[in-house]
């Protein structure tokens, strides 16, 4: 714990967040989300998210990291899944409150219905009525396909740069990557023919490609984002993926003069990741491929679940890092909270609580850069517990 006391030499954090690091939510760090739901937007230090009168938070818990009783708080709905989901659900509260963020949280723990899979009434109605959340691992492929039809999660955003001090052989990195997730490969349309032969069924629609297109096109322009690469397989998929390509051309036409934009085979798009990560800026591409790319830069993070991100909808944002459950370590201690504690950053960031996103931004990345504080899974040997106590010690020597 001796390396932790290079905190104290630290340029302070409030004056000089910003240069310090370089935040998950941009280049521009000045840029504001625009897939954000208006309904949940709080003025810094004004007001809290509108509700509806009379609505009750379900399965509501005010677990700690509620924030200080005297600020106005935003409702927050925190699913803890499965696995060592419950763990990492309270390194997050406890760091919020660490950085007295002003947040009630509704905790559901039961996250699937009774007897079956599907998704809880309680994370329907919670996150219906808060607009907001954060989760733990869920592995269920059914319940995770049933959130994003229940609330038409049309795009999952992944936010992948090097970390300082985690070393790897990539260099200095900052990508996006921007997915389908209702869409192609990952429609969940699929049938025995005949027996001995299946079929799964991609689907493109025009009114869906146009949406990505739109938004990730948006995207690039609110965060100075100067380059858009759609990987696809037209050659191959020509209705389909062609669909999807012609949305994106369509738009690209729109922002000729902001946003430079090009076409890539999938696997071009994964040999320029691998070999030349800092030319890479926006990747976007339907579900299956995205995911695979995801995946791919998470790893080039440490570990795949390290990379933080949130799924865009009209009715909500949900923020996770599609870490796996890993039921092995559940209770032993040893879950790598990176990746749900720059979740949290960004879900602050997405709350207009700018100063504390940045404190734990920067707290996080002070710990991999200033200490050998690292959990197995990335080469050390530091409990959990130990990482986050590191994270709240910063935020302290800050504070």
């Amino acid at each position: 714990m001796n390396t932790l006391r290079k905190v104290n030499n630290l340029v302070c954090l409030r004056s000089l967040r910003r240069q310090v690091c370089r935040l998950y939510s941009g280049k521009d760090q000045k840029a504001k989300p625009q897939d954000k739901p208006k309904a949940q937007e709080k003025p810094k230090g004004q007001e809290k998210p509108k509700e509806k009168p009379g609505e009750k938070p379900v399965g509501k818990t005010k677990g700690k990291g509620a924030g200080d009783p005297g600020k106005k708080t935003a409702k927050v709905t925190m699913i803890n899944g499965e696995g060592v989901g419950p763990e990492l659900m309270s390194a997050v509260q406890e760091v919020m409150c660490a950085v007295k963020a002003p947040i009630e949280w509704d905790i559901i723990e039961e996250y699937m219905a009774p007897d079956s899979e599907d998704i809880s009434s309680a994370v329907l109605e919670s996150l219906r009525a808060n607009k907001v959340g954060i989760k733990g691992p869920v592995d269920s492929r059914h319940w995770q396909r049933q959130i994003r039809k229940q609330f038409s999660q049309f795009a999952y955003v992944s936010l992948c740069s090097n970390i300082p001090g985690l070393d790897t052989p990539y260099g200095d990195f900052d990508v996006v990557i921007i997915r389908d997730q209702m869409e192609g490969d990952y429609s969940g349309i699929e049938h025995s023919v005949v027996p001995g032969v299946m079929q799964t069924i991609k689907v493109s629609t025009t009114e869906g490609a146009s949406r990505i297109a739109e938004f990730v096109f948006d995207y690039a322009v609110k965060h100075q984002r100067k380059k858009i690469t759609v990987a696809h397989k037209a050659n191959i998929m020509r209705m389909t993926d062609g669909n999807f390509l012609e949305a994106m051309r369509a738009e690209a036409e729109k922002h000729v003069e902001k946003i430079r934009f090009e076409e890539r085979y999938l696997d071009t798009c994964i040999l320029n990741i691998l070999t030349k990560p800092h030319r890479v800026d926006v990747l976007v591409s339907s579900s299956m491929y995205g995911d695979v790319m995801r995946v791919l830069a998470g790893g080039m993070m440490g570990v795949p679940g390290i990379s933080p991100g949130y799924s865009v909808s009209s009715l909500g944002t949900v923020f996770d890092s599609r870490m796996k459950a890993c039921h092995a370590l559940a209770g032993k201690d040893q879950a790598n909270p990176t990746g749900p504690l720059l979740c949290a950053a960004l879900m602050l960031r997405h709350l207009k609580m700018d100063q504390q996103a940045d404190q734990v931004d920067c707290a996080v990345r002070t710990v991999y850069k200033d200490s050998d504080i690292r959990t197995p899974d990335v080469g050390g040997k530091a409990k959990c517990s130990e990482f986050v106590k590191a994270v709240v010690g910063c935020l302290d020597k800050a504070g």
